[in-house]
């Protein structure tokens, strides 16, 4: 019995680790740093160098929180945080 019951608990160790992984290999690679996604090294992020390092617009514009149409250090650190929110 005790045989068959090892490789059943650990399926179902298995099981709820790949649950937890999941949400987060869906999310996708993560972003490049600031230094790294800012292309020309004016101190700021464009739309274009912003989906050059893999984001969407969406991700952009919901980020641009004073709405200049680029992204400073402190804007970009919040969108990688996922706290992308307009007026925070």
């Amino acid at each position: 019995m005790k045989s068959v019951l090892h490789p059943i608990r650990n399926l179902a160790l298995l099981g709820a680790l790949g649950a937890f992984a999941a949400p987060a290999a869906l999310a996708g690679a993560p972003m490049a740093d600031f230094k790294t996604t800012d292309a020309n090294n004016d101190g700021r992020i464009s739309l274009e160098e912003f989906q050059a390092g893999g984001g969407s617009e969406a991700t952009f514009v919901e980020g641009d929180a004073d709405g200049d149409k680029v992204l400073s250090r402190d804007e970009f650190a919040r969108v990688q945080a996922g706290g992308a929110k307009k007026g925070e």
